[in-house]
């Protein structure tokens, strides 16, 4: 009997580093009220930055911005950050989850 081969779908951890993986990831996005109507920004990616009257068409807006801000970087092969993820887990959950030697290496007090 032939083995059955199943394609499973790429994560973000073994993607190429194209445009396609940094659209794949999720940036964190802030919404400010300016005179204008709405900015929505990515501060990770210093610069991507889109506005609108309300804020859905800023963040709207901000999608096409991003795939700008990738394109032009990865032509220039200038380097793209990518997101930064923090967590704040009390301390007594976090003795008591499992593999938790691996993340007492990135505890920043």
């Amino acid at each position: 009997m032939p083995n059955k081969v199943t394609k499973v779908p790429a994560s973000p951890m073994t993607m190429k580093r194209n445009k396609k993986y940094y659209m794949s990831l999720i940036y964190p996005v802030q919404i400010e009220e300016v005179d204008e109507g709405f900015c929505a920004f990515i501060p990770e990616l210093k610069g991507c930055k889109a506005f609108g009257e309300t804020a859905e068409i800023a963040l709207k807006e901000l999608e096409s911005v991003k795939e700008g801000f990738f394109d032009v970087f990865l032509e220039m092969g200038k380097p793209i950050p990518e997101p930064i993820v923090h967590l704040d887990i009390p301390y007594g959950i976090f003795r008591k989850m499992r593999h938790r030697e691996d993340l007492e290496a990135f505890v920043v007090s």
